[in-house]
């Protein structure tokens, strides 16, 4: 008859962490996959390992979607550069408020 409580205590340290590593491990793997498999083929630039989008087999299909895609990308560019103009004339203007409230405050004591 199997007595648990007549096995010495580190046993039961020894599962703890060999189970723990085991988890760890297997936590690992799982996400390594899922963010091969959703990275792999991603049209995003995020630093990730990229391969060329895969053709459609139609030869046409492919030419728009290259067309659009390289279309997108330019205005997106543009927008971009629209967003950081907005952005500087936001800083300036808020830069230039608080130099004219710190010059009509005068000189501090």
């Amino acid at each position: 008859m199997f007595h648990p409580h007549l096995l010495p205590p580190p046993f039961f340290a020894l599962v703890h962490v060999i189970g723990g590593a085991l988890l760890a491990i297997t936590i690992l793997v799982v996400a390594r996959k899922f963010f091969r498999a959703r990275y792999a083929t991603s049209g995003s630039n995020q630093g990730f390992a990229m391969s060329a989008p895969r053709g459609s087999g139609n030869l046409a299909f492919d030419e728009y979607r290259s067309a659009t895609l390289t279309k997108l990308e330019a205005e997106a560019d543009e927008f971009r550069k629209y967003l950081d103009g907005l952005r500087r004339a936001a800083d300036a203007s808020a830069f230039e408020a608080f130099l004219k409230s710190h010059r009509s405050q005068g000189p501090a004591a």
